[in-house]
């Protein structure tokens, strides 16, 4: 049986920082980048599996989602939080580099635990403080309801003192034996523990989202750039995740060493190509948009056909690229009868669950997914339909109280049509 695919989604980590915490939540939920990643995400992947510290991304996620559907993720383990407890540092002197775990004191507790304490904090605590300092507020009842659904379903990353060691090892073992590394991070010193000439009362921590301060040296950056990304290969071999993505800040050196790991981030973009080719409305641009909302992309994602193209997905390569992606589609819908199963039958549903017009097809590779639509489809599927179906969907507010969670196929379709979800959308 095939594995399923299960990413971890390191762009949605939100790292340690010293200061202006805040800045970071609130940068990843100003981004369209990062709504429409979700979005894709959530219909490509069977499980996300989302690295934290301080669970500083909560706020992000049920913004983005609203609660209702953020917790049904939750419960339904599509959304995982994977919770580590120590982080890492190069400390001058030759100590070089370490990993660490801060204990709050009396003093400090005294002043109150905060956001910026909460990677270290054991788990419950850290749920409290995310939860009492950040938005959407609850009050107490759903307060008690949600860290208790957290509790539940957060999982603890092992981080033994043998790992730890092996993980920095592993970073002086890439910087020594890798000359490709070692010019494009400008290291000049034989051995990384050396760099930088530190003195012996600082150390350095490293954040990929936080520019460097002024004087920061840009050695000691490097190396903990390679140890940032060796953590990163590291949570996603405990949490057996098949992918793992992310954007420019936090995957550089994993691309360099692609050839001795394998670390595909191109789901999104074959995904994104096979929307543009079939002639479907890009739904992570349509969710950062505010067009396409938490319920409707739950409800596409819980469907029949939703679960088809996720498995459709999954059956190709974790090391697949976007183009072997799009090929492996293309040679698809091109076998007879396609049309009613795999990944051709989700796009249909994908089109008509849509929210505005098709664009035109265009380009060569795009030539045997239209003359396959063309001949195949639009004669018993009129664009006039679809057309008349979108513009309802889009000028009726969605039912929130009919998101389809797996369970309930007799409420009302999400898209507005008046009939129950398993004699709309759930069945075609």
């Amino acid at each position: 049986m095939k594995q399923a695919r299960r990413v971890l989604a390191t762009d949605f980590g939100i790292w340690l920082a010293l200061k202006d915490i805040h800045r970071l939540s609130d940068a990843m939920l100003s981004s369209s980048a990062q709504w429409a990643s979700l979005a894709n995400y959530l219909l490509l992947y069977d499980q996300i599996v989302i690295p934290t510290g301080n669970l500083q991304v909560l706020p992000v996620l049920r913004h983005m989602l609203g609660d209702a559907v953020f917790e049904e993720l939750v419960r339904s383990k599509v959304i995982v939080f994977a919770r580590y407890d120590q982080w890492f540092c190069f400390a001058g002197g030759g100590a070089g580099l370490s990993f660490f775990q801060i204990h709050p004191g009396e003093s400090r507790q005294d002043r109150g635990l905060n956001l910026g304490m909460g990677h270290f904090l054991p788990l419950e605590q850290a749920i409290d403080v995310a939860l009492d300092s950040t938005t959407p507020s609850v009050d107490s009842t759903r307060k008690r309801a949600l860290a208790q659904l957290l509790a539940d379903h957060i999982v603890q990353v092992p981080m033994p003192v043998s790992d730890l060691d092996k993980l920095a090892d592993e970073t002086i073992k890439d910087v020594i034996e890798s000359p490709y590394l070692r010019e494009m991070l400008s290291l000049k010193a034989t051995h990384p523990n050396k760099v930088g000439n530190l003195p012996g009362n600082k150390l350095a921590i490293f954040n990929p989202h936080v520019a460097p301060e002024p004087g920061d040296s840009r050695e000691v950056r490097s190396v903990l750039r390679v140890a940032f990304e060796n953590f990163l290969i590291y949570l996603g071999g405990v949490t057996d995740a098949t992918e793992i993505t992310g954007d420019d800040a936090t995957l550089t050196i994993l691309r360099a060493k692609g050839q001795r790991y394998g670390a595909p981030i191109e789901g999104s973009r074959a995904f994104a190509h096979i929307q543009k080719i079939s002639g479907v409305p890009d739904v992570g641009a349509a969710f950062a948009g505010k067009v396409f909302t938490p319920e409707k992309l739950l409800a596409l994602r819980d469907s029949t056909h939703g679960a088809a193209f996720r498995k459709w997905f999954a059956a190709g390569s974790p090391g697949e690229d976007a183009d072997s992606i799009v090929e492996r589609f293309v040679e698809e819908i091109g076998q007879p009868g396609v049309i009613d199963r795999g990944p051709a039958k989700a796009l249909r549903f994908a089109i008509t669950a849509g929210w505005g017009a098709l664009e035109p097809i265009s380009g060569t590779v795009a030539s045997a997914v239209d003359n396959f639509l063309l001949s195949r489809w639009w004669p018993t599927r009129s664009p006039r339909l679809f057309l008349k179906q979108a513009k309802v969907a889009m000028a009726r507010p969605p039912l929130v109280n009919s998101v389809p969670k797996g369970r309930d196929r007799n409420a009302p379709c999400y898209c507005g049509s008046g009939k129950k979800y398993k004699h709309c959308h759930g069945g075609t």
